[in-house]
């Protein structure tokens, strides 16, 4: 690590500093010409930056690792695993580009996934860590599933930052993860698919939405077993929610933390705070907007974006405001020349990681 920031000079320094806070600033499609343009500095100055800063890769999440310690101390966090469909619809040439689902458009579009692992306390969401998950038609015997990058980032991550548990939605509790979770005594919360069949101890198999066990009656809104799903013995529960229509709907979430029925429901709603971070970085701080066809640039810009987003948090928190969003206006208003000291001092001028 020392070695790699022995390479990172004050201008490589400078470009990463303006390229994140550009983002943060620029109005509309955030280009390198746009942004250069809040500086008063040439575009070349930051397509340099991303052209040489290949050896900042290692780098980001360690500074991401600092950055959530520090506000580990304030409150305690958790982790949340999810993906994102990154859209590159006019991408030609660039690698790992296939039609992905795009689930926010509900639709199949040209573009590559993110598997994402981040950091919250509730009051502040820190992106930590990423992998691309590429098509199997593109890698051949490469190859891996969402549940298997999920366990790089989470073993990654285990060491290097605090937290109380993880959360994840129904695309990864799958056995395979479930079982390495337990293995590495990693607590977890997570949204479990109806059809799955769970067995019981009186013997009886069923999906857990037609299990007796789990049926809930009278007025009951929860409900918790124990119940064995592919061999491991976890903790199923039921929650009964009224939606606007007056019609009901039922979640069912499973973990291997034994506590109240309600407390499942509660616990599983705060990984909502990836999916209002992954709106954020894209709507606002250009996350699939990068068009360069080198891979290793799409890194880097991917994680200028984390960093953009770790900032603005801070400023959220510092100045007490209701989102990221209200943090970036207030940026926005207040001069330029004492922004790039500021957002400097929330790197710590990269000696977090040194």
């Amino acid at each position: 690590m020392n070695l790699i920031l022995g390479k990172l000079g004050e201008k490589v320094k400078q470009g990463f500093l303006s390229y994140a806070l550009g983002l943060i600033l620029t109005e509309g499609k955030s280009t390198c010409t746009k942004m250069a343009s809040l500086f008063g500095i040439k575009h070349d100055f930051l397509y340099r930056f991303l052209s040489k800063a290949n050896f900042l890769i290692p780098i980001f999440p360690e500074l991401m690792f600092s950055i959530v310690n520090q506000f580990n101390r304030q409150k305690q966090g958790w982790l949340i695993i999810d993906d994102t469909v990154l859209s590159k619809r006019f991408a030609k040439m660039l690698a790992g580009v296939y039609s992905v689902y795009n689930s926010a458009l509900g639709r199949p579009e040209k573009g590559f996934t993110l598997v994402v692992i981040a950091w919250s306390n509730s009051q502040v969401t820190i992106p930590l860590k990423f992998i691309c998950h590429f098509h199997k038609d593109l890698v051949g015997e490469m190859y891996q599933t969402k549940s298997r990058l999920a366990e790089q980032l989470i073993l990654d991550c285990k060491d290097k930052v605090f937290f109380s548990h993880l959360l994840i939605d129904g695309h990864y509790t799958t056995n395979f993860l479930m079982d390495a979770l337990i293995k590495h005594n990693i607590k977890f919360v997570g949204k479990f698919p109806k059809n799955r069949i769970i067995k019981t101890k009186n013997g009886e198999k069923n999906q857990v939405s037609k299990h007796s066990n789990l049926k809930l009656i009278r007025n009951k809104r929860s409900k918790q077993i124990k119940a064995e799903f592919a061999g491991i013995l976890l903790h199923f529960s039921v929650h009964k929610q009224k939606k606007r229509d007056g019609q009901f709907t039922f979640t069912y979430i499973v973990s291997n933390i034994n506590t109240e029925p309600k407390q499942y429901l509660l616990m599983y709603k705060q990984r909502w705070n990836i999916e209002t971070m992954f709106r954020t970085m894209k709507q606002s701080l250009g996350l699939s907007e990068c068009a360069s066809r080198d891979l290793q640039k799409q890194y880097v810009h991917i994680y200028s974006v984390f960093f953009s987003y770790a900032f603005l948090q801070k400023e959220k928190s510092s100045n007490f405001l209701k989102n990221p969003e209200a943090a970036a206006k207030c940026l926005s208003q207040r001069n330029i020349h004492t922004l790039i000291p500021r957002i400097a001092s929330f790197s710590r001028n990269f000696h977090y990681v040194a």
